[in-house]
């Protein structure tokens, strides 16, 4: 299996430092996608349909549940980044912590399944798990992860995105806080109108 992540990590990382626009736009899809991410949330919590504002809600309760999967997993399997190992070329310089899985791809695929789930945003979210293996891979092709810590990201937001929904059902004291929080309109406090 590690044969096949070094093999797999060569692959996708060898471009890297050999074209300044190929450069730029692994290091932006690398860096900036959290960050569109957090502005697809926000978007969904500005919005006057309550279940746009659950599932945002719901997105960031898996983003903490992902985060948290993420740094137990890293606790009991430290994997060394490549350019610890010496492999490949690194293009954005980084802590040399454990690299498995990758919390910036946890942090999109947690968003990007949660939505996908949800019935109000599932083409939002269908384009967002492929937003999301763009910038996993980009984060391979710099040089700060291997494949598989993109696959483990994968496999730890799917499992946050679940985890999320089974425990938010109506009934449960979590899915009330939740049915109580996403009735709040923020679109209203904006054009003046009140919160409710």
């Amino acid at each position: 299996m590690e044969d096949f992540n070094v093999s797999a990590f060569l692959l996708i990382n060898h471009p890297a430092g050999q074209s300044a626009v190929l450069d730029a736009l692994g290091l932006a899809a690398a860096e900036a996608m959290p960050y569109l991410f957090m502005l697809v949330l926000a978007g969904l919590w500005l919005s006057p349909e309550v279940a746009r504002r659950k599932a945002g809600l719901k997105a960031g309760g898996a983003v903490l549940a992902g985060l948290g999967i993420s740094y137990a997993l890293s606790l009991v399997y430290s994997h060394p980044r490549p350019f610890v190992q010496g492999l490949g070329h690194t293009l954005l310089a980084h802590s040399p912590d454990a690299s498995f899985p990758s919390d910036h791809t946890t942090f999109l695929f947690s968003i990007a399944f949660v939505l996908a789930i949800e019935s109000r945003t599932r083409l939002l979210g269908a384009l967002l798990v492929g937003l999301g293996l763009a910038g996993g891979l980009a984060r391979v092709f710099v040089g700060v992860h291997f494949p598989l810590d993109i696959l483990g990201a994968a496999v730890t937001g799917l499992a946050a995105a679940g985890s999320v929904q089974l425990c938010n059902n109506a009934a449960s004291p979590q899915g009330r806080l939740l049915e109580r929080v996403a009735a709040i309109r923020p679109d209203r406090w904006i054009s003046g109108r009140g919160g409710q």
